[in-house]
């Protein structure tokens, strides 16, 4: 049977719009190869309202984080699977200076859902450095982002709703299914929306053991360590590489990490995996979502950048309902509007 759309990468943003199409009645097919180096695969999974040493509030922090609540709980329960889990994220700070940015902070009461306690905690300082102490962001958490792309492969696979194939922007062109690129940072290289404001970038993080430490919350030093499924295993990272000339591992940034963990941790730590991801990242810090002004049928869900698992839940049900019930996209996120994305013709510049 032919799909009413497909949708091109399962990655975080291939999945949540897939689903959020599916909650609507809409049928799906969804191509991905399982391809390396994908961002979600290599992604921390955190949610933090507040970010930047300016302790600054996210973008819609107000409307994204009970949209991403809202959504990664529904599909725990569909998966049978703890995929999200709501976890206090404690920064250390580093000056008295900080220390006052925070208090100006605790202040304003549009902080007040994610900083809402008016006294400095100290943490264990026989596991963490925080000599001029620490305060609670409320309101993230972590998404278990493998086990969550995995059980839901294994969802689409049983709907018969995945190919596990390529599907290129020449195909695209031919189709006569409206057909949606979630492809990450591949969507920069090649096809139809090569000329959008991209920012690549790429990450490198560690998988660690440490014994004895906190399982309980996120902590945020010099580098940010939360915790993992797997008992005394934390991630610890991302880096951020606007320039690279290798999608691998390095061991210049595997360094880099573990230098911020040895300012971070007074505990003892082993490195047990080095990975790394490409982040679809944007210039403006914006999603890309809509459909190309020459090819009115492909369209793309794309460009979250860092903070994908914040931004895609809410954003995949904002296009859904720009899909199937014809709602107008935010001017902030449309593509149309963001900027010309490059108009092709049958085989310019595509990959058959």
């Amino acid at each position: 049977m032919t799909p009413d759309i497909i949708i091109v990468g399962q990655g975080i943003c291939g999945s949540l719009l897939s689903w959020s199409l599916m909650q609507r009645g809409v049928s799906v097919q969804v191509y991905d190869t399982g391809i390396e180096r994908s961002a979600t695969h290599a992604a921390s999974g955190i949610i933090n309202p507040i970010t930047g040493k300016r302790f600054v509030k996210s973008w819609m922090a107000d409307e994204l984080i009970p949209v991403a609540n809202k959504i990664y709980t529904q599909l725990g329960e569909k998966l049978s699977q703890k995929i999200f889990e709501p976890l206090p994220i404690y920064k250390t700070l580093e000056s008295v200076k900080e220390q006052n940015d925070w208090s100006a902070r605790t202040a304003d009461p549009d902080y007040q859902n994610y900083l809402n306690n008016t006294a400095l905690e100290a943490l264990d300082v026989a596991k963490v450095k925080n000599p001029f102490g620490a305060f609670a962001i409320n309101g993230g958490g972590k998404l278990d982002a493998p086990l969550f792309l995995n059980s839901y492969r294994s969802h689409l696979k049983e709907k018969d709703a995945l190919k596990e194939e390529a599907y290129t922007h020449a195909q695209a062109l031919t189709s006569k299914t409206k057909v949606v690129f979630c492809d990450g940072f591949r969507s920069a290289q090649d096809g139809l929306f090569t000329g959008l404001t991209w920012q690549i970038v790429k990450g490198e993080y560690l998988l660690v053991r440490i014994k004895d430490f906190y399982n309980d919350r996120i902590i945020s030093g010099d580098t940010t360590i939360s915790p993992t499924a797997e008992k005394d295993i934390y991630y610890a990272g991302a880096t951020y590489q606007w320039h690279y000339e290798t999608e691998a591992p390095t061991e210049q940034y595997k360094n880099e990490i573990i230098e911020s963990l040895y300012k971070t941790l007074h505990v003892p730590f082993e490195v047990v995996y080095h990975g790394a991801g490409v982040r679809p990242s944007t210039k403006y810090r914006r999603p890309f979502i809509g459909f190309h002004p020459e090819q009115p049928h492909i369209g793309i869900f794309n460009g979250m950048g860092t903070k994908g698992m914040s931004l895609a839940p809410y954003w995949a049900e904002h296009f859904a309902e720009h899909i199937v019930n014809g709602s107008a996209l935010s001017e902030e996120v449309d593509v149309k509007i963001q900027s010309s994305p490059q108009p092709l013709s049958k085989g310019e510049g595509l990959t058959a």
